[in-house]
């Protein structure tokens, strides 16, 4: 019975995190430059989902999106052995489809990860460095919404506070993260809770404000974003708005 109730949990946090990242199909945006030719976050290809054991059971009671991710080789077994205890990697029937009320924490949460500084603070939410050159989204992070990231940080706060282990091992991606930015010369890049976005110092962990337009665009999403015309630039900055 306890058990059920726990799984519950996961309606309400699903419940809260549902809107999309941005008012814009994003997937329309990287899809044609995939070599899948599908959105990114939404191919297995590229990107695995993983769940909560308990948010699996959660998912299996009340869909049939979803079945265990099964792969061999080396391949499978790195993930396998880089996976958190009381996790387990699934995949989808594919995006065509997608049953929204049903996608995963890592669905909704991707390309972002809750960024956590040195001592534990929670200021924002970090992109996966390793998808720069395929997702449209972080070359164009002025087009997610407030209220996106918003629900973020109550979402992985919730999160936080079932699975301290799980803050835990965000706190060390972090960590690694910025000695991974230090040894590269780069900063990290954050979106704030108020809205805004910085730059993370990745050695003092200092950072400041800077505006979106001055923010990288990478691999396809460079030229294409150069070549934007003036109506698809308003509707972006609405959007932000």
């Amino acid at each position: 019975m306890m058990e059920l109730l726990d799984r519950e949990i996961f309606r309400e946090l699903y419940r809260g995190f549902a809107m999309p990242l941005s008012e814009i199909d994003c997937g329309l945006r990287c899809g044609p430059y995939n070599e899948y030719g599908v959105p990114v976050c939404c191919d297995i290809h590229l990107v695995i989902p993983s769940a909560f054991d308990l948010e699996w059971g959660f998912l299996k009671e009340n869909t049939d999106l979803w079945q265990p991710w099964s792969c061999h080789g080396s391949v499978a077994q790195g993930l396998e052995e880089e996976l958190q205890d009381g996790q387990v990697l699934l995949q989808c029937k594919g995006y065509q489809e997608c049953q929204r009320d049903y996608r995963t924490l890592t669905c909704r949460a991707f390309p972002f990860y809750p960024y956590l500084d040195s001592k534990g603070f929670f200021p924002g939410l970090g992109y996966y460095p390793d998808f720069r050159d395929v997702c449209w989204i972080i070359s164009n992070l002025e087009v997610v919404s407030q209220v996106y990231k918003e629900a973020f940080q109550r979402t992985f706060q919730r999160v936080f506070e079932f699975y301290p282990e799980y803050r835990s091992n965000f706190a060390s991606y972090s960590n690694y993260l910025r000695a991974e930015a230090s040894e590269k010369n780069e900063k990290i890049v954050l979106l704030g809770f108020s809205g805004n976005a910085y730059l993370v110092n990745p050695q003092t962990e200092q950072n400041y404000e800077v505006d979106y337009k001055e923010l990288g665009a990478y691999g396809p999403f460079e030229i294409s974003r150069e070549l934007q015309f003036p109506a698809e630039n308003r509707s972006l900055q609405d959007t932000e708005k």
